[in-house]
């Protein structure tokens, strides 16, 4: 299932929890295959994917791995993006997870698929409470950063993560306005997706299944 001397990544035509790993992928600098599930292909290939998961990275070795979070430290570490002072790799741990797990919990509220009533509920508790709460921390980690970076000074597995997230809200017309009161949080972002190998990226980057 893996391209001969390639990293390949399987993940569905979306952003949501599989994004982050492609933004790793492009930064590392290291080999690899972008290859994107259309909902109609999944149920015939799904039995052919251990745990019958995504996203699901297939090393050039032949090793099969899962876990999101998992898969993007293993990368990252490949392509150089975690700091090797055990404190500060520890720090890049703790953003991580707060993004994609205490912050993805209330982004996962309005997902697509949702139904108009769930949706439009989850939108008012990201505007009114996690919205705020989360672009707070966010904003002051890029406040206390000297380097521009959030660990250290270069850029980290947990500078793609936290900006990756930040860049797949901003397409959602109905959370704007609570992105806009968080400027240097935004600054950040487009600073982390217009450095040069995620640029690149970004560019050839699809058309997502949903907006998000």
């Amino acid at each position: 299932m893996s391209s001969k001397g390639k990293y390949t990544y399987y993940y569905f035509n979306i952003r949501a929890r599989g994004e982050f790993i492609r933004w790793i992928l492009a930064a590392s600098g290291l080999p690899w295959e972008d290859r994107r599930i259309e909902m109609q292909e999944w149920q015939n290939l799904k039995p052919t994917i251990p745990g019958n998961a995504v996203p699901y990275l297939v090393t050039p070795e032949g090793y099969q791995l899962r876990q999101s979070e998992a898969i993007a430290r293993y990368v990252a570490k490949k392509g150089g993006l975690v700091p090797t002072d055990d404190l500060a790799a520890y720090k890049c741990d703790a953003i991580v997870d707060t993004v994609m797990i205490d912050m993805f919990d209330a982004v996962v509220k309005f997902m697509p698929l949702k139904s108009p009533e769930e949706r439009a509920k989850g939108f008012q508790n990201w505007n009114e409470l996690a919205g705020p709460k989360f672009y707070g921390i966010i904003d002051q980690w890029v406040k206390e950063s000297r380097s521009g970076y959030l660990v250290g000074d270069r850029m980290t597995w947990a500078d793609l993560t936290v900006a990756c997230i930040v860049n797949s809200l901003e397409l959602i017309d109905e959370i704007k306005a609570s992105q806009d009161a968080y400027p240097d949080v935004k600054a950040f972002a487009e600073r982390i997706a217009q450095s040069g190998k995620v640029q690149d990226y970004l560019k050839t980057r699809p058309a997502g299944l949903f907006q998000f």
